[in-house]
């Protein structure tokens, strides 16, 4: 049927690049454009951290410093101690079973170092804090509850613990071979020192148990003054 003559003419479509965009297609041209300059943004922030913990950090190692003690510690054994005996019956911790004596000048010394092997093979440690003796099988622990290496485990009250040290001198009195070894040696804190240890600048050495009666006697048990040393704070973690 023909259209009315008063009808308006009928109006054609708007070609579609014409149309206007509903709100809902806005919302989702806007949420396109805010994720994609979140990625650009968060892809930034990757490389820059990967810079940062890369290239960026600043060096670890100090420079040499001079004028440090050098003292060294170790674990006595009670099979090279046969003086007179003392009793330790008062003196054990709660909850220990032990022989009441032992030699008096191993006692001395376990108080000393911290630990001792005993002649029955476990081990005799002294409890700083609570001033007592205990039993255990376990080989001598620093003071985080590592086990002490010899010639690596230092003791040392004012370095934080995992920092590397390097001997870069021994200072006088230190026999040349002995010196060579603790030169070459990989040091790395991981005790605290117990006794004797007031001056900021001590380090007390462990070169591990006693294997001869004069231990004390041995050119590799000495006390020097005037060290010179290098340290490394532990590697920032990279990612």
């Amino acid at each position: 049927m023909a259209a009315h003559l008063d009808a308006p003419p009928p109006t054609a479509p708007a070609p579609p690049e014409h149309r206007p965009r509903t709100p809902r297609g806005r919302t989702l041209l806007r949420l396109a454009c805010g994720l994609l300059v979140l990625a650009a943004l968060g892809y930034a922030g990757l490389r820059l951290h990967h810079r940062l913990n890369t290239i960026d950090l600043p060096q670890t190692d100090t420079v040499p410093q001079g004028g440090y003690t050098l003292t060294v510690y170790f674990t006595p054994s009670e099979a090279y101690h046969h003086g007179p005996r003392r009793s330790i019956r008062g003196q054990v911790c709660a909850g220990q079973s032990l022989p009441y004596s032992f030699p008096a000048d191993y006692l001395e010394r376990v108080r000393l170092e911290g630990f001792g092997k005993t002649a029955r093979g476990d081990y005799l440690g002294w409890d700083f804090d609570r001033h007592c003796y205990f039993a255990t099988r376990t080989p001598p622990m620093g003071s985080h509850d590592n086990a002490l290496v010899p010639w690596q485990s230092v003791a040392a009250n004012h370095l934080s613990t995992g920092t590397q040290i390097r001997v870069t001198d021994c200072g006088p009195g230190v026999p040349g071979e002995v010196c060579t070894r603790v030169k070459s040696a990989h040091w790395r804190v991981d005790d605290l020192c117990s006794i004797g240890c007031d001056d900021v600048k001590h380090l007390d050495l462990y070169i591990g148990e006693q294997s001869r009666a004069d231990i004390e006697d041995e050119d590799f048990y000495f006390v020097t003054k005037g060290a010179t040393i290098q340290t490394s704070t532990p590697q920032a973690q990279r990612w």
